[in-house]
């Protein structure tokens, strides 16, 4: 898993967290003392200092190592319940991952013509754009969910669909439905169909209220909805595929 970590945020992360990496052995050492303090005591033979009498002196000494074995006991159960060790740091920078979204991008081209040159989109209503097939990646068996996908959508049985990964790539872009910035991880397939439907091979057609259409790469290109919000994907397709 590839993550995505803003150097300023992990940063203040460590600084936030710096005190708070304690161990369970932590006071540990504080009972140690208090009980070699302990055996100093037992062989001590106190005596009175001017106007303090021994017993005094004697109790003081006994009070002393009392409170330095209770510290010891406070700072080990206090560790151990508000223990922060790498583990949870972990946690805390994977949560600090800014890729919010990890989604396959599907490149399916008219391979029923001699020459191919002409790419599937779908039309998105909620963004207002036609878009090549994009999934969110599964963190298994991707390419069997894409292929399954692929079957419901254009309604080919998956035994005539191949998916063949290509490459990956983190591309950051405004996201025009939620209007906030957020960085993609992209990964591009290249979809073949092995035997076209007939009404697959039209220009244009539809599939349970779902338009799709055959784009050169071109004519995305000249397409000024499409560039404002997906020209990362166009030209990724472009640069790998062609």
């Amino acid at each position: 898993m590839k993550l995505l970590i803003n150097k300023l945020k992990l940063k203040l992360l460590l600084e936030e967290k710096r005190d708070s990496m304690r161990h369970s052995t932590e006071g540990i050492d504080i009972i140690i003392s208090a009980i070699l303090y302990i055996v100093s005591l037992l062989c001590s033979d106190f005596r009175s200092v001017g106007n303090v009498n021994a017993l005094v002196i004697e109790t003081l000494a006994w009070v002393i190592a009392i409170i330095l074995l209770l510290y010891g006991l406070y700072k080990i159960i206090y560790s151990n319940k508000h223990k922060y060790d790498h583990h949870m740091l972990y946690n805390d920078i994977e949560n600090l991952n800014e890729i919010i979204h990890p989604f396959s991008i599907v490149a399916i081209k008219d391979t029923f013509n001699t020459y191919a040159n002409r790419y599937l989109l779908y039309y998105d209503k909620a963004w207002d754009c036609w878009f090549l097939f994009n999934f969110h990646t599964a963190q298994q068996q991707n390419e069997e969910n894409i292929t399954r996908r692929l079957s419901n959508k254009l309604k080919v049985n998956p035994a005539n669909i191949n998916v063949q990964y290509v490459t990956d790539r983190l591309q950051p872009k405004f996201s025009e439905k939620d209007q906030i910035n957020k960085v993609y991880q992209h990964s591009l397939y290249q979809g073949i169909i092995v035997q076209y439907p007939e009404f697959m091979t039209q220009n244009e057609f539809d599939i349970d209220g779902t338009l799709y259409r055959w784009y050169t790469l071109e004519q995305m290109e000249d397409d000024a909805n499409i560039m404002s919000k997906n020209k990362d994907v166009v030209s990724f397709v472009k640069e790998k595929i062609g």
